[in-house]
């Protein structure tokens, strides 16, 4: 093997490495994804309800500010 044809190598050797590691801190994130929206997925009842309180505290809320005096 000539010279060139190592250095080529080592070129090559180092690219690979440096694309392994890309691969495995994408697949650290795909999988932090992953579980973070399987974690949202059980807390969408949680909103559900959250929503509905909400609503109807809302709803309730002209009948509250009666009790209070406004200046008109």
């Amino acid at each position: 093997m000539t010279r060139t044809e190592q250095e080529r190598l080592a070129v090559l050797e180092t690219k690979v490495e440096h694309l392994n590691r890309q691969v495995d801190d994408m697949s650290r994130k795909v999988t932090a994804m992953h579980d973070l929206l399987m974690q949202a997925r059980g807390a969408r009842w949680v909103i559900i309800a959250a929503a509905a309180v909400g609503g109807f505290v809302a709803s309730k809320l002209p009948a509250l500010a009666s009790w209070f005096p406004f200046p008109r």
